[in-house]
């Protein structure tokens, strides 16, 4: 009953943001807390360190071609520099505008202090060659390198000193649950406009979704496809398919393919997903998801695949597969 209960809250949470106009159709963004529209879209770039030079550049000009106007990466992918590039090739054929694109990075998890935060800052702006980033947020709210003067909150206020600089439009977190909300909500002047999770059909991650849609903090969704895709780094893999039924009863209802559905699921429970890809059929093929929309008993449908497995975990041997694999 209560799992009932979380996913009417979510979709009820969902259709009052819509109701407001919160996402704009016709631009295709939502409203953040702090007044700044953000592209409900973005291309994942994250991938093997020693392949960015090779992948990442034609990639992300790509799907800035294709249509795609936020591009998420962190310090830690290793790819801003080739980000960059792109950003400079589309921007210099007048594809876009810099004022068109939304460049979303991440701190570096060895920035542990408020003074350290801007230094970084401005190296990513360095490397991504622009002058402002539109959203930066602190990677893990964790400790991964053990440094003795780590506390999440003072890198917040750094993130603040940012915004107040205007090196930053948006300021977030990734990988924060609701005690490490509650810590920066209590602590400091500016709510956070997102955090960034792990959410997919397998992983739903009802409870901190809806937490944060309380708050009015945007969900960006990594890893949308959770295991339906191939994670070799993943010492626990599960079974998971676009065969689903649920999912091809869909895909054949509106004339897409199931990886579509998956990206409009995740958009009509009010998030962000972040395909990521570097082969530009599926580049296309992911952004092909605004000419429909899923009924709230469909979204419910899909929720039920939830099998509350995640593909990134942030501890012990697990988060050694992946920084391993990845070349973090």
């Amino acid at each position: 009953m209560f799992a009932i209960l979380l996913q009417i809250s979510a979709i009820v949470t969902v259709s009052t943001v819509h109701a407001t106009d919160s996402v704009s159709p016709s631009s295709h963004t939502m409203l953040l807390n702090d007044g700044n529209r953000i592209p409900i879209l973005s291309l994942g770039t994250v991938g093997k360190t020693n392949m960015a030079d090779k992948l990442v550049k034609p990639a992300v000009i790509e799907a800035i071609e294709a249509g795609y106007r936020q591009i998420d990466t962190a310090a830690a992918y290793k790819n801003e520099e080739y980000i960059g590039e792109a950003i400079v090739d589309v921007i210099n054929r007048g594809i876009v505008t810099r004022e068109e694109l939304w460049i979303t990075t991440k701190l570096p998890c060895k920035v542990g202090t408020r003074e350290e935060v801007l230094l970084a800052l401005r190296n990513s702006l360095k490397k991504l060659k622009i002058d402002y980033v539109d959203l930066i947020l602190i990677h893990s709210p964790d400790n991964l390198y053990h440094l003795p003067e780590y506390d999440y909150l003072n890198v917040w206020k750094g993130l603040e000193d940012a915004k107040k600089l205007n090196l930053a439009r948006s300021i977030g977190v990734s990988n924060f649950n609701n005690t490490h909300i509650n810590r920066i909500l209590a602590n400091s002047d500016i709510i956070p406009a997102t955090n960034e999770i792990e959410v997919n059909p397998t992983y739903t991650n009802l409870e901190l979704v809806a937490y944060c849609q309380s708050l009015n903090i945007t969900v960006l969704s990594y890893a949308p496809f959770g295991f339906m895709v191939p994670r070799p780094f993943s010492l626990d893999p599960i079974e998971s398919t676009f065969e689903e039924p649920i999912l091809i009863q869909l895909a054949q209802k509106y004339g897409k393919l199931p990886c579509q559905v998956v990206i409009r699921y995740l958009i009509d429970r009010g998030t962000i997903p972040i395909p990521k890809s570097v082969n530009a059929t599926r580049i296309h093929s992911n952004m092909d998801i605004f000419d429909f929309k899923l009924t709230t008993e469909e979204i419910i449908l899909i929720n039920e695949l939830n099998q509350d497995v995640k593909v990134y975990h942030f501890h012990g041997k697990h988060l050694l597969a992946f920084v391993e694999y990845y070349g973090f």
